[in-house]
């Protein structure tokens, strides 16, 4: 190779600091678009995750309360609405004297709340017994949750350590037969019902016969298990042969607590007795309110609506309204939600602790068939 000329290859040269300098800048500005757009994409991510959350449990909430209150008034093979001196205390069974052993005064006031307990009624044969036999001439009350915590704070719901209720909620308690016709083992399991368990049962004769004494319609209201509900529950169908169908007596209590937690109170056996134990449904409930739709001539049509039912209207309800405002789970930052809706007609201000937070107020109207409809 000729070097004559003076002409020498050049050594290969790296990066320098600039050109250094400057892919590095560039990688920077890269990581932080990539970094920024993360960071939006998660931000969109979880606010739409947390509003699917919200909208789910508003919907959850009105489904699951409209199931509840369509079934106000069933009482399995029972009419409505059942009068438990002349229904349920038979053959031989001596009632306690209404009103004298009552704590309420049947005439004008709506029975307790939690019922069933064996708290409120004393001196009979069988205290839960009589309290859930008058309990059940009112399957369906609604009040401010102020009501509620009186009892709960009394212990007369079998715990005063439940969560108390929040006072500008409103609550209701429904009382009615099961949905499912069950009976000895292995009958629960067959019809998926619940088992029989320990606790009190419905059955209604359908039979008609002067010599038994029975002119059809009389209720049985026991307390049941698996080994003598066979010979405790004895009542037949219209043929005065095939066992009549039994029931789980529902009674429920469906409130926000002070924490925006929709929860059910259920009665169920306890030990010897009875008590209603706690159900966590729904976070982030803020406001449950009713508007009554109340048949005061007995046709099956509402002739007036009403927030506060008096004690002659509430075995006449034949629908409700119902209104929930069901928050986010969390707060957003820079969001302000200070606003006064109307919810059954009537201003509610959302609390200053809360205004962060997104909120939905939704509505339902809910027929109560098993009333209504008997009446058209």
């Amino acid at each position: 190779m000729n070097f004559s000329n003076g002409a020498y290859p050049r050594k290969p040269s790296g990066f320098g600091l600039i050109e250094i300098m400057i892919a590095m800048t560039l990688g920077i500005v890269i990581i932080l678009g990539i970094t920024t757009l993360f960071a939006d994409t998660s931000k969109s991510l979880a606010s739409v995750d947390r509003s699917g959350r919200q909208i789910e449990n508003a919907l959850f909430t009105l489904e699951l309360l409209a199931s509840e209150l369509s079934l106000a008034g069933y009482w399995g093979g029972a009419n409505y609405p059942v009068d438990a001196e002349t229904q349920i205390f038979v053959s031989g069974e001596v009632p306690p004297a209404a009103p004298s052993e009552l704590s309420w005064n049947v005439a004008t006031e709506v029975p307790p709340t939690c019922l069933g307990t064996g708290a409120t009624i004393s001196g009979t044969s069988d205290n839960a017994k009589a309290e859930l036999a008058f309990a059940m001439e009112y399957p369906l009350f609604s009040a401010l949750g102020t009501t509620l915590n009186s009892e709960i704070t009394g212990g007369v719901c079998g715990s005063s350590t439940m969560a108390p209720s929040n006072s500008n909620s409103d609550y209701f308690v429904i009382r009615r037969a099961g949905s499912c016709a069950t009976g000895a083992h292995p009958a629960p399991t067959l019809n998926h019902c619940r088992p029989l368990g320990d606790y009190y049962h419905l059955q209604t004769n359908g039979c008609y016969s002067e010599n038994l004494g029975l002119s059809g319609g009389e209720l049985k209201l026991l307390r049941v298990n698996d080994v003598n509900v066979g010979s405790k529950l004895t009542y037949t169908g219209y043929d005065c042969s095939t066992p009549a169908p039994i029931y789980r007596l529902v009674s429920r209590i469906y409130y926000v607590d002070e924490d925006d937690t929709l929860t059910r109170l259920y009665l169920d056996s306890s030990g010897a007795g009875l008590a209603f134990k706690t159900e966590v449904l729904v976070d982030g409930v803020e406001l449950l309110r009713f508007e009554w739709f109340v048949d005061t001539d007995g046709d099956g049509q509402y002739d007036r609506v009403t927030r506060a039912p008096s004690i002659i209207d509430w075995p006449n309800i034949i629908g409700v309204k119902i209104w929930t405002v069901v928050r986010s789970s969390q707060r957003e930052p820079g969001y302000l939600d200070d606003a006064t809706y109307t919810i059954a007609g009537e201003a509610w201000s959302v609390p200053t602790s809360n205004v962060s937070y997104r909120r939905v107020v939704q509505s339902r109207m809910v027929d109560i068939s098993n009333i209504g409809s008997r009446r058209r």
